[in-house]
């Protein structure tokens, strides 16, 4: 799950052992202190966390002084993610950008590359995230960032069935995921996302099932996050995709591929 109770890590970690929940996606505050920061994770000792770079208005893609900034900011978001412990984090390219004004993908992907290099140094796994803006949501441009910088990838299963009907084959979400098997860690799950509204739970199994099918191809896949608001629609979904994994499990085993099935956060 992901933290729907805002920055109230301790409210969080309530519900989320309330309801078992194992492991928690955290989008952090950049403007919150380092030290701050550190102590407000200790609310969630016990739990797995990955982190989440939620920052609007910072993208490492601008080409002007932007970039340099948000380059910087993002790599002192990766020390402190190292700090607390963390392995993991997810980076964009477009957030809050609709119109992709002042972006350019030889940049994003010059500047990705040198978070992914401090990352690793630092032990933390850099992932990029498909979006509905430019750059990222264009598979193929995606699939070139992510090619040329090195970075590991984040599938937002959502925002790919968002993006859909503005691409001329239709259903997008193939090609975002198969160039990249080997490079997805983790998946954002939920139906889709309505502009204006934000991202919508699945009404049925039926509404994600192929998609989910697709994301057990990628073997190091092992985090799928609830990426909803609404704990009600929290729980539902959990308990879809708890089913969904039940049905595999009761497969023969000749039948299952030869991968690790995933380990839902949820």
């Amino acid at each position: 799950m992901c933290n729907i109770f805002d920055h109230d890590a301790d409210s969080l970690a309530e519900f989320a052992e309330a309801n078992g929940f194992s492991a928690i996606d955290w989008s952090i505050d950049p403007s919150l202190p380092e030290r701050k920061f550190l102590s407000v994770m200790k609310s969630l000792t016990g739990f797995q966390v990955r982190y989440h770079c939620r920052f609007h208005g910072v993208d490492p893609a601008y080409t002007d002084r932007r970039g340099d900034d948000s380059l910087a900011l993002l790599m002192r978001t990766a020390d402190q993610v190292a700090n607390a412990g963390g392995r993991h984090m997810t980076v964009h390219s477009g957030l809050g950008n609709p119109s992709g004004e002042g972006i350019d993908a030889s940049r994003a992907i010059d500047n990705l590359a040198v978070l992914v290099e401090h990352g690793r140094h630092n032990g933390v796994t850099v992932a990029l995230e498909n979006l509905t803006t430019p750059l990222t949501n264009d598979p193929q441009q995606f699939q070139r960032i992510v090619t040329e910088s090195g970075s590991h990838v984040t599938i937002d299963i959502g925002h790919a069935h968002a993006v859909s009907g503005s691409h001329p084959l239709g259903d997008t979400f193939d090609a975002y995921l198969l160039p990249h098997l080997d490079r997805i860690l983790n998946a954002h799950v939920y139906h889709t996302e309505l502009e204006g509204f934000g991202h919508v739970a699945p009404r049925c199994l039926s509404d994600i099932y192929n998609r989910l099918d697709l994301l057990g191809l990628a073997p190091f896949c092992d985090w799928w996050v609830i990426e909803l608001m609404d704990p009600a629609e929290v729980l539902r979904t959990r308990d879809i995709l708890r089913g969904y994994l039940d049905t595999l499990s009761l497969q023969p085993v000749v039948s299952l591929p030869d991968k690790q099935l995933p380990l839902v956060a949820a």
